[in-house]
């Protein structure tokens, strides 16, 4: 998770925003779908790039399936992340959080 710090453009919102942002995302039934849905086209538009990377070589990429259990795991450790996170009233690094719950996955898989 650290490597992708600092990389986009957008300024992230500050840590009170983000805690209210979360909780309204992850309490509420409407905006939750609403999240999920998009979650769902950003892990649609990942699997190929990630397929491509775990690839066997030029001409083969790795099987779908591969990348997409991936992709997923990635994202609802980010979910699960966030969640503590906004659970803990951002007292926590959602960094640390999102580096803790990858581990759980990659030691404990």
């Amino acid at each position: 998770m650290r490597r992708i710090r600092g990389h986009s453009d957008r300024q992230p919102p500050p840590p009170e925003r983000a805690l209210e942002l979360s909780r309204l995302i992850f309490d509420t039934p409407s905006p939750h779908s609403r999240y999920i849905e998009k979650r769902r086209r950003r892990q649609d538009e990942l699997v190929p790039v990630v397929r491509a990377r775990l690839g066997n070589g030029p001409g083969h990429p790795a099987p779908d399936t591969q990348a997409k259990a991936i992709v997923a795991t990635v994202f609802a450790c980010i979910d699960t992340a966030t969640a503590l996170w906004a659970g803990h009233d951002g007292r926590i690094d959602l960094a640390d959080l999102c580096d803790q719950c990858l581990a759980a996955v990659r030691d404990h898989g």
